[in-house]
């Protein structure tokens, strides 16, 4: 195991896309409120949505000098998440742009589907199938099984990642946590590196998220996800791999039958994390 790019880069391209986020942040969220592409927050004011382009970009400045410093596999493995993050970023974005509430959930966008009627959350469920394959395929070449689990970590984690982006700073905390639980495996290697790039562009942009100042948005969500399902498909082997699916699996039918904000809400940890660093909403 080569742990060179932990001693030198880890920490250089934390620090390089957390400045870069930090100094873009509102320059993109003055960007996307000036073409008024706002929706209204908790207290009525209207805040930029889809802001959470700040994690590719930033992420993708910030690998752009390192490529000079990289070896061959690095650059390639970074590569590899680059056009996952713009694949996220751009099913995102069209969510975000087009997509409405008629339809919720991955069996409610599927059942509009079957009616003939398509959304955009069923289009970027397809469309977020279709790049997780490639990804898988790209990952383990030639290993059909590996390909196929594979592409479900990547759809589910962001799908799941998804789910949580209901409250400000909620999936970034999310995040956050899946980043924390995975590092030990993708120590090594480019998954650790690009994963905490994408965590130093979080982490500049998360306060003006947490203050319900502006929106990830879809195109912000699906970015992470993508993050933490390519790490997770990419660094995880054996009983921590099937457990990391089955929890995924489980997610998804507990948020299909139940809403998760009403579980975070009756569970006095989950919510004391929930409402960290912001601002109580008011009564209804």
């Amino acid at each position: 195991m080569n742990w060179q790019p932990e001693l030198y880069y880890l920490p250089v391209g934390f620090g390089l896309a957390f400045f870069i986020a930090l100094i873009i942040r509102e320059k993109i969220m003055n960007m996307i409120a000036g073409a008024d592409f706002v929706r209204p927050n908790f207290r009525g004011e209207r805040i930029p949505l889809a802001a959470g382009v700040v994690f590719f970009i930033s992420t993708a400045t910030a690998v752009t000098p390192l490529f000079l410093l990289w070896t061959a596999d690095l650059r390639e493995k970074a590569l590899l998440y680059l056009m996952a993050m713009a694949g996220a970023a751009f099913l995102g974005l069209m969510d975000d742009f087009w997509g409405s509430r008629e339809a919720s959930g991955l069996t409610g966008h599927f059942k509009a589907l079957m009616r003939g009627r398509l959304t955009t959350g069923a289009l970027k469920a397809l469309g977020g199938g279709i790049l997780a394959l490639i990804i898988g395929a790209q990952l383990y070449p030639g290993d059909l099984w590996r390909i196929m689990d594979s592409a479900l970590i990547i759809a589910l984690s962001v799908n799941l990642v998804n789910l949580f982006d209901l409250r400000p700073g909620r999936a970034g905390k999310v995040f956050v946590l899946l980043y924390i639980i995975l590092l030990p495996a993708a120590l090594g290697g480019a998954e650790a590196l690009m994963a905490t790039m994408t965590l130093g562009a979080l982490l500049a942009f998360l306060p003006a998220d947490l203050k319900a100042r502006a929106m990830m948005g879809d195109a912000g969500s699906n970015t992470l996800g993508m993050v933490i399902g390519l790490t997770a498909a990419a660094a995880l082997e054996g009983n921590y791999r099937i457990g990391y699916l089955t929890a995924l699996v489980i997610m998804h039918i507990i948020t299909e039958k139940y809403s998760l904000t009403r579980i975070i809400a009756d569970n006095f940890m989950l919510n004391y994390l929930d409402m960290l660093g912001r601002e109580k909403e008011p009564e209804r």
